[in-house]
């Protein structure tokens, strides 16, 4: 394999019809994801985001194949995220998850070698910090029945906890099946956000 240029990967067989991996797009997203059927117990380790792997740098040009192409080298690979504008090029960022989630401590130390030699030096690799997790907070006079009813007319979601805080203000825990779920969910709720009180806010938990 020649490790100057991009040229080997210039016919992907990610770009062909492929038996082990299944590519497609929603909104500014491309996914690359494996068709391997998975125990629950696996399958519910990489929904939360296990083992996962946060690359930058990503220059405009790089294709989501080609960082395929590239991972695989190390390891089996599960999904990756690839952020794309509306054209389609690289926003410069991407999620990248091994099939096995204890292999992120080796990706680590790696992947920045191999982006090196194939003349990617200029992606970065660090551990992601994404989460399946939602904090409602602010929410006042308002009843634990009512809140839920209202979220699961809004969004989907696995499970939601609520925790009264002082008398009458609440705050709710929103656990997701995985952290494109959450995202998603978050936006969503971003635009409707009044409805739940004037000083209700939406963030992130670990």
């Amino acid at each position: 394999m020649n490790a100057n240029s991009f040229g080997f990967f210039d016919r992907s067989i990610f770009d062909l019809q492929s038996i082990s991996y299944k590519s497609y797009q929603e909104n500014g997203t491309k996914y690359i994801k494996s068709r391997k059927v998975l125990d629950d117990k696996l399958q519910q380790q990489l929904n939360s985001c296990a083992g996962e792997i946060f690359l930058t740098g990503i220059s405009k040009e790089t294709r989501a194949e080609q960082i395929v192409e590239i991972a695989s080298l190390l390891g089996e690979l599960y999904l990756l995220r690839f952020k794309v504008d509306h054209s389609g090029k690289s926003r410069g960022f991407a999620y990248l998850q091994y099939m096995d989630p204890n292999f992120m401590p080796i990706a680590l130390r790696q992947l920045p070698l191999l982006f090196r030699q194939y003349k990617c030096a200029m992606i970065r690799v660090k551990q992601s910090r994404n989460s399946c997790k939602l904090l409602l907070k602010g929410i006042c006079d308002m009843s634990p029945e009512i809140v839920f009813n209202m979220l699961e007319q809004s969004i989907r979601f696995e499970k939601l906890v609520g925790r009264e805080i002082c008398r009458g203000y609440f705050e709710y825990q929103i656990i997701f099946s995985c952290n494109s779920e959450a995202v998603f969910a978050r936006r969503d709720l971003l635009r409707n956000i009044t409805k739940f009180g004037r000083n209700v806010a939406v963030l992130w938990m670990k």
